[in-house]
Protein backbone atom coordinates (compact mmCIF):
# COMPACT_ATOMS: atom_id res chain seq x y z
CA UNK A 1 0.00 0.00 0.00
CA UNK A 2 1.36 3.08 -1.01
CA UNK A 3 0.74 6.52 0.45
CA UNK A 4 -0.18 8.07 -3.24
CA UNK A 5 -3.17 4.76 -3.20
CA UNK A 6 -4.16 5.60 0.45
CA UNK A 7 -7.41 7.23 0.00
CA UNK A 8 -8.59 4.13 -2.43
CA UNK A 9 -7.40 1.50 -0.51
CA UNK A 10 -9.22 3.71 2.44
CA UNK A 11 -12.41 3.78 0.69
CA UNK A 12 -12.32 -0.04 0.34
CA UNK A 13 -11.30 -1.21 3.66
CA UNK A 14 -13.61 1.40 5.21
CA UNK A 15 -16.69 -0.07 3.41
CA UNK A 16 -15.41 -3.87 4.19
CA UNK A 17 -15.50 -3.07 7.52
CA UNK A 18 -18.95 -1.59 7.90
CA UNK A 19 -20.21 -4.91 6.13
CA UNK A 20 -18.32 -7.40 7.91
CA UNK A 21 -19.31 -9.49 10.44
CA UNK A 22 -17.81 -9.20 14.19
CA UNK A 23 -16.24 -12.68 13.59
CA UNK A 24 -13.96 -11.39 10.66
CA UNK A 25 -14.23 -7.56 10.72
CA UNK A 26 -10.54 -6.97 12.90
CA UNK A 27 -8.40 -7.35 9.36
CA UNK A 28 -10.43 -5.42 7.46
CA UNK A 29 -10.76 -2.54 10.60
CA UNK A 30 -7.26 -2.68 10.88
CA UNK A 31 -6.55 -1.91 7.01
CA UNK A 32 -9.08 0.78 7.34
CA UNK A 33 -7.09 2.17 10.27
CA UNK A 34 -3.17 1.71 8.67
CA UNK A 35 -5.08 3.20 4.99
CA UNK A 36 -6.61 6.26 7.05
CA UNK A 37 -2.94 6.71 8.82
CA UNK A 38 -1.17 6.53 5.14
CA UNK A 39 -4.19 9.56 4.06
CA UNK A 40 -3.44 11.92 6.72
CA UNK A 41 -6.62 11.21 8.38
CA UNK A 42 -6.08 9.93 11.86
CA UNK A 43 -9.26 10.74 13.63
CA UNK A 44 -10.54 8.15 11.04
CA UNK A 45 -7.86 5.40 11.99
CA UNK A 46 -9.07 5.86 15.77
CA UNK A 47 -12.42 5.54 14.36
CA UNK A 48 -11.76 1.91 12.34
CA UNK A 49 -10.13 0.73 15.51
CA UNK A 50 -12.88 1.57 17.31
CA UNK A 51 -14.26 -0.87 15.10
CA UNK A 52 -11.76 -4.44 16.09
CA UNK A 53 -13.83 -6.52 18.22
CA UNK A 54 -12.66 -6.05 22.25
CA UNK A 55 -12.80 -9.73 22.49
CA UNK A 56 -10.17 -10.40 19.20
CA UNK A 57 -7.01 -8.55 19.95
CA UNK A 58 -5.47 -8.53 16.28
CA UNK A 59 -1.63 -7.26 16.10
CA UNK A 60 -1.93 -4.96 12.96
CA UNK A 61 -4.46 -2.94 15.05
CA UNK A 62 -2.03 -3.25 17.72
CA UNK A 63 1.03 -1.70 14.96
CA UNK A 64 -1.46 0.72 13.99
CA UNK A 65 -2.16 2.06 17.11
CA UNK A 66 1.28 2.21 18.31
CA UNK A 67 1.69 4.47 15.00
CA UNK A 68 -1.05 6.88 16.39
CA UNK A 69 -0.01 7.16 19.91
CA UNK A 70 3.73 7.38 18.69
CA UNK A 71 2.43 10.43 16.15
CA UNK A 72 4.29 9.15 13.90
CA UNK A 73 3.91 10.85 10.37
CA UNK A 74 2.49 8.77 7.31
CA UNK A 75 6.01 9.80 5.75
CA UNK A 76 7.67 7.32 7.73
CA UNK A 77 5.99 4.32 6.15
CA UNK A 78 7.90 5.44 2.48
CA UNK A 79 10.97 4.31 4.05
CA UNK A 80 10.05 1.21 5.63
CA UNK A 81 8.38 0.34 2.75
CA UNK A 82 11.07 0.17 0.99
CA UNK A 83 12.63 -2.13 3.67
CA UNK A 84 10.16 -4.14 3.98
CA UNK A 85 9.53 -4.92 0.25
CA UNK A 86 12.93 -5.85 0.71
CA UNK A 87 12.18 -8.57 3.32
CA UNK A 88 9.07 -9.67 1.47
CA UNK A 89 10.36 -12.71 -0.84
CA UNK A 90 12.13 -14.26 2.03
CA UNK A 91 9.00 -13.93 4.31
CA UNK A 92 6.52 -15.72 1.48
CA UNK A 93 8.70 -18.58 1.56
CA UNK A 94 8.36 -18.98 5.26
CA UNK A 95 4.60 -19.10 5.06
CA UNK A 96 3.60 -20.42 2.27
CA UNK A 97 -0.39 -22.30 2.72
CA UNK A 98 -0.63 -25.77 2.10
CA UNK A 99 -3.31 -26.72 -0.29
CA UNK A 100 -7.03 -26.06 0.71
CA UNK A 101 -9.19 -29.07 1.08
CA UNK A 102 -12.51 -29.06 -0.94
CA UNK A 103 -14.39 -28.54 2.60
CA UNK A 104 -12.41 -25.49 3.36
CA UNK A 105 -12.95 -23.22 0.04
CA UNK A 106 -16.48 -23.96 0.57
CA UNK A 107 -17.90 -23.96 3.88
CA UNK A 108 -19.66 -21.23 5.56
CA UNK A 109 -18.75 -19.78 8.21
CA UNK A 110 -19.83 -21.54 11.21
CA UNK A 111 -23.88 -21.03 11.98
CA UNK A 112 -24.42 -19.38 8.13
CA UNK A 113 -26.00 -21.35 5.58
CA UNK A 114 -24.66 -20.42 2.30
CA UNK A 115 -27.10 -19.73 -0.63
CA UNK A 116 -26.65 -20.55 -4.23
CA UNK A 117 -23.56 -22.23 -3.21
CA UNK A 118 -22.24 -25.69 -3.43
CA UNK A 119 -21.39 -27.00 -0.03
CA UNK A 120 -20.30 -30.24 1.25
CA UNK A 121 -22.72 -32.72 3.29
CA UNK A 122 -22.56 -32.76 6.43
Amino acid sequence: MTREASREHQALWIDLTRRAPDQVRAPAASLAAFSSWLAGDGAKAWCALDQVPVDQPYSMAAIVAGTLEAALPPGEWDEHRTVLAGLTSELDELFVPGPMTTFQRHAPPEGERSVGRCTPPR
